[in-house]
């Protein structure tokens, strides 16, 4: 116990820290542009926790608002996780097939998501599609780079003896292939992850009519700096539990899981 007490200190008191620095800072200030953080706070609560005991306390622009972005994030990431590690296993096999698809691959990860936007708009429309889009076309490519030089990394060795002992077809990748590569992957799907993100916000803010970015945008205009603010914390909350979950999962996958490589 208290070595997870010291732990949670060793990650916290720099954050505490700032927080305060910059309440008493803010609080000099007295600027309504740029609130101390315990007026945020009771932003935060106001607006997405004042609901009643039977909506579990959280609010209904909760409701309204990360309900679907969260939506959007998991559909648009599990997209982004499938696709990305089914073509990576394919590019990392084949060299031929590596040859010919790494320049698109390349153009890809240079091509910046958020620029697909008014793009997604046009074609998609503003709905539930447009966001889940650029989410995936910009998060999948971390994963599919990963996949496919882990998989292009497996011993040649390793897998001459699965051979060897009658594995074949998918047996060969799902007992050896995946598991050395799965270090990798995971890699990639952590980067992913932090893209998808930002993605998230960035389509809502750009053109949806609920979400937390659409939260943060509608605030904006109503010139409530505080619920602003409070919107931007609840982005910020959204990635650190999901990077959290997603390194929980990391450590239980990797565990006992030797990495293979040339």
């Amino acid at each position: 116990m208290r070595r997870i007490a010291v732990r949670f200190v060793s990650y916290v008191w720099l954050v505490v820290a700032l927080v305060l620095v910059a309440e008493v800072v803010l609080r000099w200030r007295a600027s309504d542009f740029t609130p101390p953080p315990s007026r945020v706070a009771d932003a935060f609560v106001d607006l997405w926790l004042s609901g009643p005991a039977s909506q579990l306390f959280v609010s209904d622009a909760f409701i309204a608002d990360v309900g679907p972005s969260m939506y959007r994030l998991v559909l648009g990431y599990a997209l982004a996780i499938l696709v990305g590690t089914f073509v990576g296993v394919l590019l990392g096999r084949s060299r031929r097939a590596e040859w010919l698809c790494v320049p698109l691959v390349r153009l890809g990860v240079a091509t910046p998501a958020v620029v697909l936007i008014p793009i997604a708009i046009v074609l998609l429309g503003i709905n539930d599609r447009m966001p889940i889009f650029v989410i995936a076309f910009g998060s999948i490519w971390p994963v599919l780079f990963n996949t496919m030089d882990g998989v292009a990394s497996v011993d040649r060795l390793t897998l001459n003896s699965a051979r060897a002992i009658g594995l074949r077809g998918l047996d060969l990748y799902r007992f050896v292939v995946l598991p050395a590569a799965l270090p990798r992957i995971l890699t990639g799907a952590r980067v992913s992850l932090g893209i998808a993100v930002v993605l998230m916000v960035s389509s809502e803010l750009y053109a949806s009519t609920s979400g937390v970015g659409y939260e943060i945008l509608l605030q904006q205009q109503k010139f409530d700096t505080p619920k602003m603010f409070a919107g931007v914390v609840m982005a910020c909350a959204i990635g650190i539990l999901l990077n959290a979950l997603f390194a929980l999962y990391e450590r239980w996958a990797v565990r006992g899981r030797p990495t293979v490589g040339r």
